[in-house]
């Protein structure tokens, strides 16, 4: 579903801007035949006036929106944070939506679009998969944060992110080179349009390129929740015990892997050697500490600013791949 504005209902009423507006705004001087007209346009294309439109003395505002979807992602949080920080440096007045993980972003949009019309939208752990179109169609400036999103037609989108299946693969090249062959995998695996979920697509190409055959008894799904995690690593041993290392798709995940793991009588990495990815701040305060392959947060962030400040003067989008960081820390030992 596109966005619908007033140009759309006059072309659809055949009928000027101006005409539309003074219906919109109950003025009198609109004739019986051209109101019911644009009435009708009006339902049937489903538009709905944009409240703070009559307060304004331009067509756009400088209002950008952030829609973070997954309330409970610490990574996807802490490069919000940054975003809002470095927009607010180059004088950006935001409108931030958090939403649940299942909930609709582009919806979200549309509905912000609405209240206040937008100059172009941040969007952060955004599900792109089946919501093709609908991103295509928003016509405003789209930067996805986070998520590679060079597929999608349009020249108003851009995207900033790491290459997740590299990433994938070398960490599980790191576990290989350190003699762990029964590798755990926790999280989940996407398709081309959910980036994040290529980690595990790079992981089972590493182990095919060192003769290792890739176990499903040894993957289980979970969302990025200390909860879901703890589950699925517990249904995990109750499975298999035979796996020496686990590599979670986040930090978070890792985490709440390793206390199922403690609580169940294993050490880490005396027994199982433990990898996350996000590189978050949490990761260095476990105990042992995390090791991990880190995101460029802060340069993710100034990226998706300028990347959205460009799409607001109407430059054509780009997609921009980061180089992650691998993080070797005390969760690993060598066999």
């Amino acid at each position: 579903m596109k966005i619908v504005t007033i140009n759309d209902v006059a072309r659809e009423a055949g009928v000027s801007i101006s005409t539309v507006s003074r219906v919109i705004n109950n003025r009198p001087d609109v004739g019986k035949s051209t109101r019911q007209k644009v009435l009708s346009a009006v339902e049937k294309l489903g538009y709905i006036k944009n409240t703070s439109a009559a307060s304004l003395k331009q067509h756009q505002t400088d209002f950008v929106a952030v829609v973070l979807r997954g309330r409970r992602n610490i990574f996807l949080t802490d490069l919000a944070e940054r975003i809002l920080d470095i927009g607010k440096e180059k004088r950006l007045r935001f409108l931030t939506e958090i939403i649940d993980e299942k909930a609709d972003e582009f919806e979200t949009v549309r509905r912000l679009y609405r209240e206040r019309k937008l100059a172009g939208v941040i969007f952060l752990g955004s599900k792109l998969e089946g919501h093709e179109k609908e991103a295509e169609e928003l016509e405003i400036p789209c930067v996805f944060s986070s998520i590679e999103a060079k597929f999608l037609n349009g020249k108003h989108i851009s995207s900033v992110s790491i290459d997740n299946f590299s990433a994938g693969r070398e960490v599980t090249d790191r576990l290989i080179e350190l003699g762990h062959r029964k590798i755990a995998l926790l999280g989940y695996f996407g398709s081309v349009s959910d980036s994040t979920g290529l980690r595990f697509y790079g992981a089972k190409e590493s182990m095919e390129k060192h003769g290792i055959a890739f176990d499903e008894q040894l993957y289980e799904e979970c969302d990025f929740t200390l909860p879901s995690s703890y589950a699925a690593m517990s249904r995990l041993l109750k499975r298999r015990e035979d796996f020496t290392a686990v590599f979670a798709s986040s930090d978070i995940i890792a985490i709440g892997a390793t206390k199922a793991l403690s609580d169940r009588g294993y050490t880490v990495p005396g027994d199982v050697s433990v990898v996350g990815f996000d590189g978050t701040e949490q990761a260095d305060y476990c105990i042992p500490s995390l090791a991990t392959m880190r995101q460029p947060s802060e340069q993710m962030a100034h990226m998706s600013v300028e990347l959205l400040l460009e799409g607001m003067q109407g430059k054509e989008g780009r997609h921009v791949l980061l180089p992650p960081k691998w993080i070797e820390s005390e969760s690993i030992r060598k066999l």
